[in-house]
């Protein structure tokens, strides 16, 4: 069997990697790429109303919610206190990671989860963003808010960043639901919300939407999202994972560990974002993941259709990412 030489961190470690021998017509489907274009103009964040979300006794305005550059923080003492690159970002193009990745990285389904990613593969993803090999297979926008933060940062903000995240257990915020029909939903920027009291067939896809649309928008870390799958997802999923689409060379379990809790500097997955864990592996397809950590995963994703993918998604976000005593808030 063939085997790939990957240098991760200061080793080298050989993961068997089979090369497909022809690949086979993919089309992406937009429905997993949700965007809706923002109101032009946007209207002026309110500096007045103070707003609040459920278990937090702090209160923030919406231009306080929306400020990338000192980000809001509804429960400061769950985590440790963040450093500057996570809080107040780099002016003008650094963003503050804690803005889209929340303060305790547990990131939205728009984004990825941070918390408890190994420090040198969180580095080497911003580098990619930053060189262009990392980009999206999105219909709309191969490029998005991270190339643009990426190059606006330095890599020792990046680590600073990496470190702290790294130390955070990550939590799963999700509830997989399989449906023959699902709730009718609306794009809300770049996700889907709740629209209405009709259903219509699920047809294949994957739609994850938060709870409640206005605690995502306060950017509460604690909305329950719920991911809506085609019946019979879970069980698929987890067969692919454990025995790979091409046999054990490409299961997930191989490089990620028996419960895809990571392994050395393979990032754990275990419990992530259904939506965005399908994203990536359409970016592995595509190829619009392509730097040093991407090239294992061809072969596995090469080998997927978009059923696959939606039902191994299904199953790894079912999963409980993490040993976590109950949040005290």
């Amino acid at each position: 069997m063939p085997r790939l030489t990957v240098a991760i961190a200061a080793c080298t470690v050989a993961i068997p990697f089979v090369l497909p021998a022809q690949r086979e017509p993919f089309a992406v489907p937009a429905w997993a790429f949700p965007f809706a274009a923002p109101l032009s103009p946007a209207p002026r964040p309110d500096s007045v109303l103070l707003h609040s979300v459920p278990g937090s006794s702090v209160r923030f305005t919406m231009k306080q919610v929306q400020n990338g550059f000192d980000i809001p923080d509804w429960f400061p003492r769950q985590h440790a206190p963040m450093p500057p690159s996570v809080q107040y970002g780099v002016r003008p193009d650094g963003r503050a990671c804690g803005y889209c990745h929340l303060p305790d990285g547990q990131g939205r389904p728009e984004n990825g989860t941070l918390a408890g990613l190994p420090v040198e593969y969180a580095v080497r993803q911003v580098r990619a963003f930053r060189d262009g090999t990392r980009v999206s297979a999105s219909p709309v926008a191969a490029t998005g808010p991270m190339h643009t933060v990426a190059k606006g940062v330095t890599d020792e903000q990046v680590r600073e960043a990496a470190v702290y995240y790294a130390r955070i257990r990550p939590t799963r915020r999700n509830v997989i639901r399989e449906v023959r029909q699902v709730p009718t939903t609306r794009i809300a920027g770049l996700l889907y919300a709740y629209d209405g009291n009709d259903t219509e067939p699920i047809a294949g896809r994957l739609i994850e939407v938060p709870e409640t649309l206005e605690r995502h928008d306060l950017r509460d870390p604690w909305v329950p999202y719920i991911t809506y799958v085609p019946e019979g997802s879970i069980a698929r999923g987890k067969r692919l994972a454990m025995r790979g689409p091409t046999g054990a060379a490409t299961a997930c379990t191989t490089c990620h560990g028996p419960r895809l809790l990571g392994v050395g500097d393979v990032p754990p997955i275990a419990g992530r974002s259904p939506s965005n864990m399908l994203r990536q592996l359409i970016n592995f397809r595509t190829r619009a993941r392509r730097d040093s950590t991407a090239l294992p995963m061809y072969a596995v994703s090469d080998a997927m259709s978009i059923d696959d993918m939606v039902a191994v998604s299904a199953y790894v976000g079912s999963l409980v990412p993490a040993a976590r005593r109950s949040p005290t808030r």
